[in-house]
This record gives C-alpha cells, sequence and structure tokens, in this order.
C-alpha cells in the first residue's frame, strides 16, 4: 500500500498510528509526505502573518489597537517559522524515536485495561518491518436512519 490508500488515514486509531512510527518503508513515506504537509502549512500562515503584520504596522493611519496586534502577531509568526523549521529539519530517526516513547506513554496511561507496560512492537523496528503492512482501516459504522424516515 503507498501514498493514496494512507493519505487521510486518522491517527487517532492506536493501530494505524503505532504502525505509522515503524520502520515499513511505506510508513516513513508517509511519514515524510505528512511531515512536509506540515512543515509547508506552518510555514504558509506564519507568512501570510508576518504579511499582515508588515502592511498594518506600514500604515501609519491604522487603529492604535490594531497595530499594537500587529506589532505582537509578527514576532509571533517568526517564532512560529522557526519552530516549523526546527521540527522539520529533526531527523527521522529521532523524532520517530521521540513519538514512539510518547506513544508507549500514550497507551500506558489511556489504553485498555492491562496496556500499563505496553512496550513499542519490536517487529515494527528494523528491516523486518517491511514484512507488516499498515492495519485495515477500521470499520465505519453506518449512519443511524432518521427518526421518521
Amino acid at each position: 500500500m503507498t501514498g493514496d490508500g494512507l493519505y487521510g488515514r486518522d491517527v487517532t486509531d492506536d493501530a494505524f498510528y503505532e504502525w505509522l512510527l515503524s520502520d515499513h518503508p511505506d510508513a516513513k513515506a508517509e511519514r515524510d509526505r505528512r511531515r512536509a504537509a506540515t512543515y509547508q502549512a506552518e510555514t504558509d500562515r506564519a507568512a501570510a502573518v508576518r504579511a499582515w503584520a508588515d502592511k498594518i504596522n506600514a500604515q501609519l493611519d491604522a487603529p492604535h489597537t490594531v497595530r499594537d496586534l500587529a506589532a505582537s502577531m509578527g514576532p509571533l509568526a517568526d517564532q512560529t517559522a522557526a519552530r516549523a523549521e526546527a521540527r522539520h529539519a529533526e531527523p527521522d530517526d529521532a523524532y520517530v524515536t521521540r513519538l514512539r516513547a510518547q506513544h508507549e506513554t500514550h497507551i500506558q496511561v489511556s489504553g485498555p485495561p492491562g496496556s500499563w507496560d505496553y512496550r513499542y512492537p519490536a517487529h515494527l523496528t528494523g528491516p523486518g518491518a517491511a514484512a507488516y503492512p499498515p492495519p485495515p482501516q477500521p470499520d465505519i459504522p453506518a449512519s443511524e436512519p432518521e427518526a421518521g424516515a
């Protein structure tokens, strides 16, 4: 399964998220795609805010409250862009290691009863992970018919 079949899959599905953090080549490609899309969206939004702030700051007749807002938003946009750049520059192996540890904690704390000792599955790491395709997409329940229909 490549690209299109993974696009839009919900990471709140723990089984899919676990696989997405795996060493499977398709999981890495999907992580790369998602990280690039997130980076692009964050930097685009920051650039739009920065452009707005610069435009307002250049208008000497802009209301004082709007200029104050622009003066505070411009630096925040710059910080957002810098954070996006730093996150995007993080190597995939460091990124995955950090997220696997966070996922373990999430499952240990919020998972089903008995998952207090959950560890990220070893079979999803290393070259052998390529043998494990993504889990099937959960069935989406059919919508209930409306009352009186």
